[in-house]
């Protein structure tokens, strides 16, 4: 998998799970299933660490799921938001290289993945993206 097609959806909070799912089930080619590891430690704050991997069965795509306190501090891209970096969420998506129909993929989940979590797109290199970006990318919004 090439960085520079893995893009992060960061989000203030961990959206429901469920419905995270959901959105992502909707667009790949097996069935989905998610795997999770959540932190049994409670914090001080009161917000648990989780993380999760979300993927097809034939693994078209991929999605970290990553919960703060584990990133300690805001991504660059992040840095005048505001937000809090002990609440902080992300979403990576990689999707396999097979052409233009991954780019269509990762425009679609990035999209899903905006739409269920109120985040925003951050590329490989570190700057925040708007969804419309990827569909540039070989007809990636068309089909």
């Amino acid at each position: 998998m090439d960085a520079s097609d893995v893009v992060t959806v960061y989000a203030q909070r961990l959206a429901d799970p469920q419905k995270v799912l959901a959105a992502a089930s909707a667009l790949g080619t097996g069935e989905t299933f998610c795997a999770t590891a959540a932190d049994d430690d409670e914090p001080e704050d009161g917000v648990a660490a989780y993380s999760a991997t979300i993927s097809d069965t034939v693994a078209t795509f991929v999605i970290d799921v990553t919960q703060d306190p584990m990133f300690g501090e805001l991504p660059g891209a992040l840095a005048q938001s505001g937000w809090s970096a002990t609440s902080l969420t992300a979403y990576q998506i990689s999707v396999a290289s097979l052409g233009p129909g991954s780019d269509r993929l990762r425009y679609r989940l990035a999209r899903a993945l905006l739409e269920v979590t109120g985040g925003v797109l951050v590329g490989a290199d570190g700057t925040r993206l708007v969804v419309e970006s990827l569909a540039d990318a070989t007809w990636g919004s068309l089909w």
